[in-house]
């Protein structure tokens, strides 16, 4: 008796990894995830500098997992990919969004043209590649880079915040 319990009891270990598995959180999708750019009220703005919190909320009635966004880009105003260079490229956290939770990411970059010779560029949007799509937002701020290359971007490592108000 004792053995078939055992053998049971192991085969029912087993199948947790697939159990949970089946009954996983999903990753986040456009459907129910929003973007925010906020601009924290000037906070990263500097006499040739700017910057952003990127903010991913998830509106969904469900949890969701932000395991696979990938990387940000940028679009000029006919969806063209606009070359940047990532001083620090940050993973997106492993982490979980509840309802209504959110995450933020800082991002910083030299807004004026400070370099001789040196050019600017205003991309027309920034895109959060998701599972099943991406996420965009209207960007129009100016990106400058010494010429011949393409503008820095500095990416944070990202934060978990408060669920929204």
């Amino acid at each position: 008796m004792m053995r078939w319990l055992a053998a049971g009891v192991a085969l029912g270990l087993s199948c947790l990894p697939v159990c949970a598995h089946a009954h996983g959180v999903r990753d986040c999708t456009p459907r129910h995830t929003v973007m925010v750019l906020d601009d924290g009220q000037g906070a990263f703005d500097g006499m040739m500098h700017g910057g952003m919190w990127l903010v991913v909320r998830n509106t969904g009635m469900r949890a969701c997992t932000l395991a696979s966004v990938g990387p940000i880009s940028f679009e000029d105003g006919h969806h063209h990919a606009i070359p940047v260079r990532w001083q620090q490229a940050v993973a997106m956290p492993d982490g979980v969004l509840p309802p209504g939770g959110q995450a933020r990411t800082a991002l910083r970059w030299v807004s004026g043209n400070a370099f001789d010779p040196g050019y600017c560029i205003t991309p027309a949007t920034l895109v959060l590649s998701l599972h099943k799509g991406a996420l965009r937002q209207s960007f129009g701020r100016s990106l400058c880079a010494l010429s011949g290359t393409p503008p820095a971007l500095e990416q944070q490592p990202w934060q978990a915040g408060p669920a929204r108000q």
